[in-house]
């Protein structure tokens, strides 16, 4: 039997949040994935990332889907370009088959984090990657800020990955 990935995984909790008219914000869209495994079931997406050659690849792959709005600009500035969302994935880590060395940063990721704390609006989601260099300080970093913060929040982790350095997913809701 194939075991569950960390993407069917966080697909799963995304499913148990979203409806028709969910409007949600993919901060790090990448290849678009995720914006097309979610385009059919919501209202909106509202896709950042900061490389040219994401957001072309991902209009390629989502081009039958008008509800997806592109925004060539850091994460940091969710808040500020969407007012209103029910929800905020991050895939942190690199553009697949891309430069390694163009990837998500702690500093940025906790500055996004923390303005959409500030809003406590929806759920917000995020896949960290402790594997390597970056991906360990930003898992690192993550968790001392929800802590610090007393967020209530869910990690997950798939049962067959064991390793130190598997992925992880937080997940937390805000609610009204």
């Amino acid at each position: 039997m194939r075991k569950k990935t960390m993407v069917e995984l966080s697909h799963q909790i995304l499913l148990s949040q979203i409806n028709k008219s969910s409007i949600l914000v993919d901060a790090t869209l990448g290849n678009g994935y995720d914006s097309l495994f979610l385009a059919p079931l919501v209202k909106e997406i509202h896709a950042f990332d900061i490389q040219k050659e994401a957001i072309d690849t991902s209009k390629a792959l989502l081009k039958d889907y008008s509800n997806i709005y592109y925004y060539l600009k850091s994460h940091v500035y969710v808040t500020d370009t969407v007012p209103n969302y029910d929800g905020v994935l991050f895939n942190l880590g690199y553009l697949p088959n891309s430069d390694k060395k163009i990837k998500t940063h702690y500093e940025t990721t906790l500055q996004a984090i923390d303005k959409l704390h500030q809003k406590r609006q929806g759920f917000i989601l995020v896949v960290a990657y402790p594997g390597h260099d970056e991906g360990l300080m930003e898992y690192v970093a993550l968790q001392s800020y929800l802590d610090k913060k007393e967020i209530s929040y869910e990690v997950h982790k798939l049962p067959h990955m064991t390793k130190k350095d598997a992925p992880v997913i937080f997940f937390w809701k805000y609610t009204s």
